[in-house]
C-alpha cells in the first residue's frame, strides 16, 4: 500500500481571489482528463476540483476549518489555531496537490462530531 504524505497548508502563497483567473474555454481538456482519472479510479463521486485561491491571510499557527448549521442551511469556514483542532473530530475536505513527496497540502478541513458536522448550534 502507497501512503500519501499531506503537510498542512497555508495559503499565503496561494493568490488572492482578484487575481486568480476564472475557468477557461482551454481549461475544459485538462477537467476532461482529471474527470477520466478519477473516474478510472472509481473516485469521481469522491473528489473534485476546487479553484485554488484565498480572500485573507492565515497565521501560520491556523487551518482553515469548515463549520455546518444543518438546520440553517449554513456553511462557514473561518480560521482555527492548530492547537484548538480535534483532529479525531475533522475530516479534510480540501487539499492543493503539490510536487515532489509531499503530493498534497490541507487546504480545509470541516469539523464533525459523531452525528455528522460539527455547527455553532452545537458549540464551537
Amino acid at each position: 500500500m502507497h501512503s500519501l504524505n499531506i503537510h498542512a497548508m497555508q495559503w499565503q502563497p496561494v493568490a488572492d481571489i482578484a487575481a486568480v483567473n476564472p475557468l477557461q474555454p482551454e481549461d475544459v481538456a485538462c477537467f476532461r482528463e482529471l474527470r477520466d482519472v478519477l473516474q478510472r479510479y472509481g473516485a469521481l463521486d469522491r473528489f473534485g476540483i476546487a479553484l485554488i485561491h484565498r480572500h485573507f491571510d492565515i497565521a501560520d499557527d491556523e487551518e482553515l476549518m469548515e463549520y455546518t448549521d444543518a438546520a440553517q442551511r449554513t456553511l462557514t469556514v473561518k480560521p482555527v489555531k492548530k492547537s484548538d483542532i480535534d483532529w479525531a473530530h475533522t475530516t479534510i475536505t480540501n487539499w492543493k496537490l503539490i510536487e515532489g513527496d509531499a503530493v498534497a497540502r490541507i487546504g480545509c478541513g470541516c469539523a464533525r462530531n459523531s452525528g455528522g458536522h460539527l455547527g455553532y448550534h452545537r458549540g464551537t
